[in-house]
């Protein structure tokens, strides 16, 4: 019982988003079909109007009726919708002194205002279905766009894997560390993608990170922050550089060491605080090394700032970073513009490597 249950709810649930969702062809069978619906469904509330208030407007509710036809199903079914609906209006409900021998100027003004108010609705109804024709076409077309653009990073960063493999095939540590900056960099595209390229929220581009490790060696606290594009790569390479610090070097070397990751978002300004404690004690390095470069290089970025201190219990780190404007949303118009930006947008991030 339960499965048929489910089965026509799924038949329902399909029927409507083919019917309200995407709309019926005009002039076929099924749109006209359906004003037909629509202006039995009207009479339906014409006649509960009528118990309840039997001096209620003749035509108010075949109104809608036009509107539903003429949204779903097109001109042709608004105006049918229409004719019906002052078929049945006249044939149920209009008193007996409307007869033909006797109209009256009221009488035939509330005729015209129906039709007049019919033909607008009509017309604003077939305005509505192109515009939202024009907007998922530009939709799906946008989609298809996006998807090559994935497509083709996807294959850039392997390919770019693969010439670092061969270039770096005889030095394991500096392979394994490139390598790791291209995961990372990888992980927070299919964030960006999710949210097609606008945004990545700040929490899972850490929990991305973290995940290989072990997400109950973390403590996250913090409001939900999410990082427009550009801030949302540099924060990814700059975690990655933190946390594999902290696993060759820190607190994530040992069995019991753990990392707090505190962040803030105030008056546009971005802070994040990282705490390792159970670990080593840290040494502060004679020399500043790739990863402390790619730290700064991405501070300077956002008009930031960075702020170690090797502690006893483990390395404290303070990040505060400028958030930058959300950029507006944008769709691209041809495909070999869509390839170009992938192209850009790609080797830009990767010269911080």
């Amino acid at each position: 019982m339960g499965r048929r249950v489910a089965r026509v709810r799924g038949w329902v649930d399909r029927w409507w988003h083919a019917t309200w969702g995407v709309g019926l062809r005009p002039r076929s069978v099924e749109a006209l079909s359906f004003a037909a619906v629509c202006v039995v469904i009207a009479t339906l509330v014409r006649i509960g109007l009528g118990l309840i208030s039997p001096d209620s407007a003749v035509f108010a509710p075949y109104y809608s009726a036009t509107l539903v036809a003429a949204l779903v199903g097109g001109t042709e079914a608004g105006i049918l919708a229409t004719g019906l609906g002052a078929i049945a209006a006249f044939w149920f409900f209009v008193p007996q002194e409307w007869s033909v021998a006797s109209f009256r100027v009221e009488q035939v003004v509330s005729l015209i205002l129906y039709g007049t108010s019919s033909a607008v609705i009509i017309w604003a109804a077939q305005s509505y279905r192109g515009l939202l024709q024009r907007l998922r076409a530009e939709e799906a077309t946008r989609q298809l766009l996006n998807l090559e653009l994935v497509h083709r990073i996807k294959n850039i960063l392997s390919g770019v894997q693969g010439i670092v493999g061969q270039a770096l095939r005889n030095q394991d540590d500096l392979l394994e560390t490139v390598s790791g900056r291209l995961a990372a960099l990888g992980a927070t595209n299919d964030l960006l993608v999710a949210s097609e390229w606008q945004s990545a929220p700040l929490r899972e581009i850490l929990a991305q990170e973290f995940t290989p490790y072990g997400l109950a060696r973390f403590q996250l606290h913090g409001d939900d922050v999410v990082c427009p594009y550009a801030l949302a790569v540099v924060v990814a390479m700059m975690i990655h550089e933190l946390t594999t610090n902290a696993v060759k070097y820190g607190a994530l070397s040992r069995l019991h060491g753990q990392v707090a990751i505190t962040w803030t978002l105030t008056s546009g300004r971005l802070t994040i605080e990282w705490v390792e404690s159970g670990g080593p004690k840290p040494l502060e390095p004679k020399r500043e090394g790739f990863g402390t470069k790619l730290l700064r290089s991405g501070v300077r970025q956002f008009g930031g700032s960075m702020d170690r201190q090797f502690e006893a219990d483990g390395l404290r780190c303070r990040i505060s970073l400028s958030m930058p404007d959300e950029p507006k949303r944008k769709t691209a118009n041809v495909t070999h513009q869509s390839s170009r930006i992938a192209d850009e947008t790609l080797f830009s991030r990767i010269k911080i490597l």
